[in-house]
């Protein structure tokens, strides 16, 4: 083959690695939602609405602990340690910091 047919499918190849694989792990999990609530609401005879508020509550507790667990986990990284002058002391696992060196 020639060099530029093998670059251009080393591009594709990262376009689909990159791009494709991520947005579609988000489609495939609503679409395991979306089966899981109507799979619930065919066995239980429960109404669409509050399957519907079900679902809301439940993606709120989500979100509401996902930055829970967010924020303690960039304090516990960010430990409050003392710095000299402008330079920033901060160990070598505080990379999600904002003081953590580039």
């Amino acid at each position: 083959m020639k060099k530029p047919v093998l670059a251009v499918l080393g591009v594709a190849g990262a376009c689909v690695a990159c791009c494709t694989i991520p947005l579609a792990i988000p489609l495939f999990g609503g679409a395991a939602a979306l089966g899981l609530t109507s799979w619930l609401g065919a066995k239980f005879q429960i109404g669409l609405e509050l399957l519907v508020l079900v679902v809301m509550v439940s993606m709120a507790v989500l979100v509401w602990g996902a930055m829970v667990w967010t924020r303690r986990r960039r304090a516990k990284s960010c430990g409050r340690e003392p710095s000299s002058g402008t330079a920033c002391a901060v160990s070598p696992d505080a990379e999600g910091c904002g003081c953590a060196p580039r």
